[in-house]
């Protein structure tokens, strides 16, 4: 009996040690959250979808000397992307995958809330799948994993979507981004984004213009689940100006964009992340603020 009881504590005490260390070997090893950055690809087979949706509102712009003029409405859009993602190469260096965008635009009076874009209509109102396209990125040299490209050429879908007043852009678009991620320490990363986003006419009364954003992100990790980061971005563009003489190609105007957020990952598989963005400087641009959701599942 004696023998009994002691055969079975030592197997309860080995199993508790195994338990114990079957745990700290999964808190060890990177969670999606860690290991998926966005300059990070899927290898092969895996596949992951994401939505983004962003509701940016402004009452007010900026002129070209950088002072705020009064609307006298609130603007409010709602864009919301959805993103497959699919990983072809055994060497994890290819993936692609297609993007779907749907636009809400929501105009009010100048103290309306930003929120009445998820109410029901009004004259001044308006949902509609927007553009859809694929998308292609890869990683181009081997010996830098952390450097990724990723290419997406969207088609518009729908008509008029910039009158008679603006939804979103009425345009084809090819927008290609550059991301660089480096650890820093164990609980410290910087992210990089450089792009280029070319908006191409689809009428004869609209011009092309292209923009060249470049984002930076300071991202900490308090544990493998969770994320806090800042980020701050420049976004100028370049399209034809006319004066009183000629026409020509040059800078048009700017925004400066600061802000903060989290990313916790709810189950292995699922994601989330709450972002604010100011756009707190600007020439002939916006002056509002962005609030935004993500969601991102990842299927191994």
């Amino acid at each position: 009996m004696i023998n009994n009881t002691t055969t079975t504590m030592k197997l309860r005490i080995r199993s508790f040690i195994w338990m114990m260390l079957i745990g700290f070997a999964a808190q060890a090893q990177e969670s999606n959250l860690e290991k998926y950055t966005p300059s990070a690809l899927l290898g092969k087979g895996t596949w992951d979808l994401t939505s983004f949706n962003n509701i940016y509102t402004q009452n007010q712009v900026r002129n070209d000397q950088g002072d705020e003029v009064q609307l006298g409405q609130r603007q409010t859009f709602l864009n919301s992307m959805l993103q497959f993602t699919y990983g072809v190469s055994e060497s994890g260096r290819l993936n692609v995958g297609f993007e779907v965008n749907f636009n809400r635009a929501f105009y009010d009076s100048e103290n309306g809330s930003p929120f009445k874009v998820f109410s029901g209509g009004s004259d001044l109102s308006r949902t509609v799948v927007s553009a859809i396209g694929p998308r292609v990125k890869f990683v181009p040299f081997a010996s830098l994993p952390n450097f990724s490209v990723q290419s997406t050429f969207l088609f518009p879908v729908a008509s008029d979507l910039e009158t008679p007043f603006f939804t979103a852009h009425d345009r084809y678009t090819w927008f290609t981004q550059f991301f660089y991620d480096k650890k820093l320490s164990a609980k410290w990363r910087i992210f990089l984004e450089a792009d280029f986003l070319y908006r191409l006419k689809r009428n004869s009364n609209q011009v092309n213009f292209f923009r060249t954003p470049v984002s930076g992100f300071l991202s900490y990790f308090p544990n493998s689940r969770t994320t806090l980061f800042g980020f701050a971005q420049y976004s100028p563009r370049f399209q034809n100006i006319s004066n009183s003489i000629e026409e020509q190609f040059g800078f048009s105007n700017w925004f400066t964009q600061v802000g903060a957020g989290l990313k916790y990952q709810l189950i292995p598989n699922l994601g989330i992340e709450v972002s604010y963005g100011n756009f707190v400087a600007s020439r002939q641009d916006g002056a509002g603020y962005s609030l935004n959701l993500g969601f991102r599942y990842i299927r191994q």
